[in-house]
């Protein structure tokens, strides 16, 4: 960790995950001085017990298929050609565990410019009845990245700060966290504490759990079910995970119990395939964040108080142009991406440096102000 008693960048990012991490590379490619700070380390959270899975989101066509679509070919290509030390590519099936999602998947391989065919015979024959009665698509490239260490390589070589942010300062034109300056400040905090009165912003935290097991059985594939099952780079270790908690908050007070959610991965798994001679070698957990309308976030904050003093009449539901709110100067917010981080995080990054460094205005769409208006009606 550098010393100087004040060090000037060109930015500070608050929050090492994947957002994080993959900014701060994107950023210092590009040639802008980069800090990164983070209280836990790098991919400590959420970030560290992810899948890291680079598949296609399976939906109808929108607004988020068409982000989804061009966020995970951008991945594909990011880490392969950046990463490939991380990344193992392997044939992708996924498998509906629903017949509502049955329906996306059908629909989805309708639509799907993704190269798919049928599910190979030495496939089909190790999968359960259920799975084999499911809708599913079969795609013939996917990939799954070493989640700690693709973003200990991306932070490589940038400086790192393990300090606990509690308060931010914005004085003549300069952000400040403790003895570090930048003119940009990036948030990339997840479902953690925001630094900043910005309650509009509608997060919702989702728990993660992934295990890594030794087993003998051979996994030719990548395959999502009612949880996901992998390969890794290391020889003879499977990943499963992550389950999805909504009810379980870190902030509860109240211990994860491990024990019990390695017991619902398994359950879930055994419905896709028969796992023999399963030893768990790790846990990994952490809190995702995903936004409420299930978009990635990727803008400048509102700055609540300072808006609602200038319209008073947006809590009547008078709508303002948002290129008319006030704004928290140079800050950005990356999240939301729920668990699809490590699909959206190199397009997401690409995006922030167009914005910083060619100044191409970002995509409203995805703007965290775009839940201030409905806030604002009930403050």
């Amino acid at each position: 960790m550098p010393t100087s008693k004040i060090s000037l960048y060109d930015v500070l990012i608050i929050g090492a995950g994947i957002n994080g991490c993959c900014s701060a590379y994107t950023l210092a490619q590009s040639g802008l001085k980069v800090a990164l700070i983070d209280q836990d380390g790098i991919a400590s959270g959420g970030s560290g017990a992810a899948g890291a899975f680079i598949s296609p989101k399976i939906s109808k066509v929108g607004e988020l298929k068409e982000i989804m679509g061009e966020a995970h070919s951008e991945a594909l290509k990011f880490y392969t050609a950046h990463f490939p030390k991380f990344t193992l590519v392997k044939p992708l099936l996924h498998i509906a565990n629903n017949p509502k999602e049955g329906e996306k998947v059908e629909s989805f391989k309708y639509e799907t410019h993704l190269k798919h065919s049928n599910i190979p015979h030495k496939i089909q024959t190790f999968l359960s009845d259920e799975a084999l009665s499911s809708s599913s698509i079969y795609f013939d490239i996917g990939a799954v990245v070493d989640a700690q260490g693709v973003c200990t390589a991306m932070a490589e070589g940038i400086d790192f700060y393990p300090i606990k942010v509690e308060k931010l300062i914005h004085n003549d034109h300069v952000w400040q966290v403790d003895e570090l300056r930048a003119k940009h400040l990036v948030l990339s905090i997840g479902a953690y504490p925001k630094l900043l009165p910005i309650d509009y912003v509608g997060l919702r935290g989702i728990w993660g759990h992934r295990i890594d097991i030794e087993t003998s059985t051979h996994i030719p594939c990548i395959l999502h079910h009612h949880v996901s099952i992998s390969p890794t780079n290391q020889e003879g270790i499977v990943a499963i995970g992550a389950t999805h908690d909504v009810h379980y908050s870190p902030f509860s007070g109240e211990p994860y119990e491990i024990e019990q959610g390695r017991a619902i991965l398994l359950e879930k798994a055994s419905k896709t395939l028969l796992l023999n001679s399963i030893n768990v070698v790790k846990d990994y957990t952490g809190l995702r964040s995903g936004s409420n309308d299930y978009l990635p976030m990727l803008g400048n904050l509102v700055d609540a108080a300072a808006t609602l003093e200038k319209y008073p009449h947006i809590r009547h539901g008078q709508w303002v142009d948002p290129n008319e709110y006030i704004y928290y100067p140079n800050l950005t917010m990356i999240n939301g991406s729920g668990g699809y981080g490590f699909v959206l995080a190199p397009y997401l990054a690409k995006k922030l440096k167009e914005y910083l460094v060619d100044h191409i205005p970002l995509n409203p769409i995805l703007s965290p102000s775009r839940f201030f208006p409905r806030w604002a009606k009930k403050h």
